[in-house]
């Protein structure tokens, strides 16, 4: 007959009437024997302890019911530092309660179960903990698993006690394991509430559903916005908190439909609402001009120099980015040996460099050991005597496993047998007695003498010619090396002197060898850096733009995906290299792929962020068809875009419903009594944000504004910032007929300013000539000369220093055009100014640069406003567009380029094709309760979180302690959104005077409850 085991059995039921006596007498578990042979008798203990293990069964499936509507009600996902909160798991702790709930309710509902047979009682039971040490014993008797996706809960409980009496004496004692399955969804409910918790605030690239919605809705937002106010919409705030709160909120119903396939009913009504109350009308009947739509369709295209301006950009356009920069700068970096990543001169260095070595490949082939035994315990070990003797004998030459690179000078491969007799004498009273035993052990060792070459970048290839000259550029390579190996065979012995002392455990030490620089070596192979460098230089990608200024193309990460692609094809390593040059050659090759490709990872985590990618999304202009604001509408359409009512499951049958509260997280405090779960003095901010715009007045560089704490003193601007402002105020006050006295005096001061802030950049470049050039000192003077007197003020002169316009053409005036020297020069003379404007000395007062700013604003909002005006007014309807389309292109574009808000982009020297500008946003949220109801083929049942402290009378003394808590649904998101609009116009950018914008809740104070309290003051 064949029994299951409960363990195996779902159900929990075990055929013990099947077992009858059978069990009873052969059982090792039974604590006493039976106390009487009668049948009648044994059948009745069969009997009661059968149906006491159906009943223990139904207690159990009852307690994981109980258990897990308890622990879903009453969650604990952080335990407390009290008896029963330690033995919780950080890892599992919700798991852990729901096992420790479940220990608790079977332990109450067995004290039920009670069988009577005639005199015969059977009972169930499990020990009720009393301390620290059986609470954890009563946790490991729970275990638990999930089975169709969390909806069934499958629990084991271990040693349940059947206890069977007759007459007041036990007469039987059975430790069971009983497994059920209930079905309940208390796991589903858990683990999509953490997934929910995850994409709420998980960063985008880790699956954060709310970062990537909060992202994408707030782009879209102030790209919108941007493009009106650059139209002339008074916008004065173009990224809000406002938006931010609708974005997150939209992000929420994201985030719920995708973890539980439904969202929040009456926060989907709540979104709707808000959007009705944030939407806007067509930005352009708002901007008080009668001929407001003529005069957007009359600004500039995006790239100045077009006889035309279109009325739209076509949506199609492609952005062409390359390599640029990014491969200048690790040319320099690696020549200089500065940075992250081998130097130029270190990898040259260690391609010449080796180590002379004896590889070895040890293998025990016989071991026998016969030692001696001791005679017995009362005998007494007073002598030992050991012989040793070693043999070494030759073998089939096989060569250890080498890399590819490695020179090997000599191979050889011995057998080294050792044998040991130990003789042991041994004394018991006046007996002396002698054993002996005998060990032998013979080992295959398996010998390369090598020069291995040091490991460098690039791949590990043969090197031939390797031990002798020749090759590229015919050099030396490695003979003298070879050489030295070979005495290293003939100092220790041979190969059996080696073999010998390897077997031993004693390799020899490697030593350093160093192959000697083929003559020509340097220039040869600085020739073929730089060609490498114009190549990689050069590689672009094209992608949409549209793809580019939402984010979803990153052409950073593009190239570099290019680039790795093609590294094999970049480094050129052939099958063998063609000497030691030749490997020299493919490493330097190979070290700087590796920086480029670094430096490549660097820019697209920044514009990943959105702080680099902003001003090739400038592309995607629409010109002619400027939209009205962003609604709430179009954002809460894009969030739901995906999402779906209610529904069932396909699989399991059950539907997983949100309920949050509030149903709607706003910036606006709330009263404390309004929310449950929340103290109800005080006000409670489910949500707060802060966002900064970066560039306001002065617009600058992003570069020079994220390396701001570099500059020394605040309150400085970048050298490039002055001297834009310096050539606005100069284009305004010479297309103007009007004295401006302000503005002249301060433009004056302006350019005193700059004058000095340009000398350290000038400094600068007389020490890389005098550095990096054989040129005298009135040469280099003449260079200077000739180079900074092209530009007619001092505003060219820092706009040159800053475009690489300078170093392009000092370089050619010292080095000659078309030369690698001169290309080597120019990436210097641009480091060097790089680094100079690093120092404070090269920025100007920032307090200086904003007057002016403020003051050429004022007269060319004024100029252009009278201009605007008078041709709307002068001119029939149809008229009106081409008469503010020539006044504009004809004095607009040529007099009064206007001072732009925010950051001006120029990808390439002397080439503006966008303004762009940074708002760094973040927002905090939390639910006070936060419910999810599970509905559908399976019982009603709720998980809620609301920072609740959970506590259990665990050991029954009548008094409940603290488990934990169940943290309330909270996130935190930081993006960061870039706006890019067309040249010239007014820009882009927050211009209310308030660029670090903060809710309410943020500012945090008496009062205020979470989360405002982990904010900054």
């Amino acid at each position: 007959m064949v029994t299951v085991r409960l363990a195996d059995d779902d159900r929990g039921r075990v055929p013990f009437a099947l077992l009858g006596v059978l069990l009873l007498v052969g059982s090792a578990t039974f604590s006493g024997a039976l106390s009487t042979h009668d049948p009648v008798a044994d059948r009745r203990v069969g009997e009661a302890v059968d149906r006491a293990s159906v009943q223990a069964d139904a207690a159990v499936r009852t307690a994981v019911g109980d258990a897990a509507r308890n622990a879903a009600a009453n969650p604990v996902t952080t335990p407390a530092n009290t008896t029963v909160g330690r033995v919780l798991s950080e890892n599992q702790t919700f798991r852990d309660y729901l096992r420790l709930r479940i220990a608790l309710a079977a332990t109450e509902r067995l004290r039920a179960v009670s069988v009577q047979r005639g005199d015969v009682n059977a009972s169930a039971s499990l020990p009720r903990p009393t301390n620290e040490t059986s609470l954890r014993a009563a946790l490991e008797r729970v275990s638990i698993r999930s089975r169709e996706n969390g909806t069934v809960l499958v629990a084991t409980v271990e040693n349940v006690s059947i206890d069977v009496e007759r007459g007041g004496n036990r007469v039987a004692n059975e430790s069971v394991t009983t497994t059920v399955g209930v079905r309940t969804p208390v796991l589903a409910l858990h683990d999509r509430t953490e997934a929910f918790q995850h994409r709420l605030d998980a960063s985008a690239t880790n699956g954060g559903t709310l970062d990537a919605t909060v992202t994408t809705a707030l782009w879209a937002a102030a790209w919108t916005r941007g493009w009106s106010q650059y139209a002339g919409a008074p916008i004065e705030n173009v990224v809000s908190n406002d938006h931010a709160e609708l974005a997150t909120n939209a992000g929420v119903l994201i985030a719920e439909q995708q973890t539980f396939g439904a969202t929040d009913a009456d926060a989907r009504g709540a979104i709707g609402r808000s959007a009705v109350q944030m939407g806007a009308k067509s930005v352009l009947s708002q901007t008080g001009v009668p001929a407001a739509p003529e005069l957007a369709n009359a600004l500039p295209a995006p790239n100045e120099g077009t006889n035309k301006p279109p009325k739209t950009v076509p949506s199609n356009r492609t952005l062409n980015g390359s390599v640029g920069a990014a491969a200048d700068s690790s040319l320099v970096s690696m020549l200089d040996g500065r940075g992250d990543g081998p130097s130029f001169d270190g990898v040259v260095s260690d391609a010449h460099s080796a180590t002379i070595s004896v590889e070895s490949d040890v293998r025990v082939i016989e071991d026998i050991d016969t030692s001696p035994t001791p005679p017995g315990d009362d005998w007494k070990l007073v002598d030992e005597t050991t012989d040793s003797d070693a043999s070494v004998t030759s073998a089939p030459t096989r060569t250890p496993a080498l890399d590819s690179d490695t020179i090997v000078v000599d191979t050889g491969s011995r057998v080294v047998t050792r044998s040991e007799t130990t003789v042991q004498t041994w004394r018991r009273g006046n007996e002396t007695i002698e054993t002996q035993g005998r060990t032998k052990t013979k080992t295959r060792v398996d010998l390369a003498v090598v020069v291995d070459p040091y490991t460098v970048p690039g791949p590990s290839r043969p090197i031939a010619p390797a031990t002798s000259a020749g090759g590229a550029l015919d050099g030396e390579n490695f003979a003298a090396a070879a050489s030295d190996a070979e005495d290293v065979i003939s100092t220790h012995g041979g190969f059996d002197g080696l073999a010998r002392d390897v077997a031993a455990g004693d390799t020899p030490s490697a030593e350093t060898t160093t192959a000697p620089r083929a003559p020509g070596f340097g220039s040869w192979v600085r020739t073929d850096l730089v060609e490498l460098h114009q190549r990689v230089r050069n590689r672009s990608k094209t992608v949409p733009a549209r793809d580019v200024a939402a984010g979803k193309v990153n052409l950073a990460s593009e190239l570099a995906a290019d680039l790795r692609a093609d590294r094999r094809a970049l480094v050129d390593a052939p099958a063998a290299y063609d000497g030691v040059s030749d490997r020299a050659r493919s490493a330097v090759r190979a070290a700087y792929l590796d920086r480029v490709l670094a430096e490549l990872d660097r820019r697209a985590n920044r514009t990943a962020t959105a702080t680099g990618a902003a001003s090739d999304a400038a592309q995607d202009a629409n010109v002619g068809s400027l939209s009205d604001a962003v609604s709430a509408e179009q954002i809460a359409r894009s969030a739901l875009g995906t999402a779906r009512p209610n529904r069932t499951d396909d699989q399991t049958g059950v539907r997983f419903v949100p309920d949050a509260d509030p149903m709607y997280l706003s910036l606006g405090g709330l009263s404390g009594s309004a929310v449950p779960t929340v103290a109800r003095d005080g006000t409670y901010h489910p949500l707060v944000a802060r966002n900064t715009n970066l560039f306001t007045l002065p617009y600058g560089d992003a570069t020079d504004t994220i390396l701001s704490p570099i500059f020394g003193a605040r309150h400085r601007v970048s050298l490039r910032t002055a001297a834009q402002t310096l050539l606005a105020a100069d284009d305004v006050l010479a297309g103007t007929n009007e004295t401006n006295e302000s503005l002249t005096n301060r433009r004056d001061r302006l350019e005193t300013a700059v004058t000095r802030a340009t000398a350290p950049s000038k400094r600068a470049a007389r020490n890389v000539l005098a550095d990096e050039t054989n040129a005298s000192l009135s040469e280099r003077e003449d260079a200077l000369q000739t180079v900074f007197g092209r530009w007619d003020n001092p505003a060219n002169d820092a706009l040159a220093i800053t475009n690489g316009t300078a170093a392009r053409r000092l370089a050619t005036e010292v080095a000659g055009t078309g030369t690698a020297e001169a290309d080597i020069l120019e990436l210097r003379l641009e480091a060097a100014f790089k680094a100079a404007r690093k120092n404070g000395g090269s920025t100007v007062a920032q307090r200086l640069t904003n007057r002016t700013v403020e003051t050429t604003r004022t007269a060319r909002q004024k100029a252009v406003a009278g201009m605007a005006t008078d041709a709307a007014m002068a001119a029939t309807e149809n008229a009106v567009t081409n008469r503010v389309n020539e006044t504009l292109k004809s004095r607009f574009n040529s007099s009064f380029k206007r001072v732009p808000a925010g950051m001006p982009v120029a990808p390439v020297p002397g080439y503006w094709y966008a303004t762009v500008n940074v708002w760094d946003v973040a927002v905090a949220g939390e639910f006070g309760q936060f419910r999810v109801h599970a509905r559908g083929d399976t019982e009603s049942l709720t998980y809620a979180r609301d920072g609740s402290s959970v506590a259990l009378d665990w050991n029954g003394d009548g008094l409940a302690e603290t488990v934990g808590r169940g943290d309330r649904i909270s996130f935190d998101v930081e993006t960061a959104i870039v706006v890019a609009v067309p040249p010239s116009g007014v820009g882009v950018g927050d211009i209310d005077g308030d660029a670090d914008e903060r809710s309410e809740g943020w500012k945090g104070g008496s009062g205020c409850t979470v989360p405002a309290d982990c904010r900054e003051p």
